[in-house]
C-alpha cells in the first residue's frame, strides 16, 4: 500500500482509474488536470501527486484563489521589492518561491483577475516573473535534470470547473 492508497481510497472502477493515473504521471514532467464536484477529494489528488513525485521533500504550498483580495493576490503569488507600495518595508518572497522545488496548488483560480492569470501563464512558460516592484526577472530553478517549473498546480472555482498545471 502506497501513500496513493492512504489518500485515494476505494475500491470502484473509477477510484482505481484515478490511482492508476496518479502513478502514471506523478514523476513526470506532465501538466496535470484535475476536475470534479465539489468533496470529490481533488485535493487529495494533487497531494498524492506531489508525495508520489521527485518533488516530495519539497514543499507544498497551497493558495486559495478567492480567499485572497484580487488587488492582494499579485504580491501573495509573486512577492515584492521593499518600497513597492506603502507598507513594503522589506521584501517579500511569493508563493511561487515558497514552493521552489516542490508543488503549489493554486485553489479557485477562475475567481483570479485575467490580467493575473496572464502573468501566471507566463510564470508557466518562462519559468521567471518579477516581483511587484521589481526590476529584475526571478527564475525559477526546480533542480530536476531537465528544465520544468515547481509544479503549479492550480484549481479553478466550482462554477469553471477545475484546472491542475504542473
Amino acid at each position: 500500500m502506497d501513500i496513493c492508497d492512504q489518500l485515494i481510497v476505494g475500491a470502484s472502477q473509477p477510484i482505481q482509474r484515478i490511482r492508476a493515473l496518479v502513478r502514471q504521471v506523478a514523476d513526470s514532467d506532465l501538466n496535470v488536470i484535475i476536475s470534479g464536484e465539489t468533496g470529490v477529494g481533488k485535493e487529495l489528488v494533487a497531494q498524492s501527486l506531489h508525495l508520489m513525485s521527485g518533488r516530495r521533500t519539497k514543499p507544498l504550498v497551497k493558495v486559495n484563489c478567492a480567499a485572497i483580495p484580487s488587488p492582494l493576490l499579485e504580491s501573495e503569488l509573486f512577492g515584492y521589492e521593499k518600497g513597492a507600495f506603502t507598507g513594503a518595508d522589506s521584501m517579500k518572497l511569493g508563493k511561487f518561491e515558497l514552493a521552489h522545488g516542490g508543488t503549489i496548488l493554486l485553489d479557485e483560480i477562475g475567481d483570479m483577475p485575467l490580467s493575473l492569470q496572464a502573468k501566471m501563464l507566463q510564470v508557466l512558460q518562462d519559468f521567471q516573473f518579477s516581483r511587484l516592484g521589481g526590476k529584475k526577472d526571478v527564475k525559477v530553478d526546480c533542480s530536476t535534470p531537465h528544465p520544468s517549473f515547481c509544479r503549479p498546480v492550480c484549481r479553478e472555482s466550482e462554477q469553471t470547473g477545475v484546472s491542475f498545471y504542473r
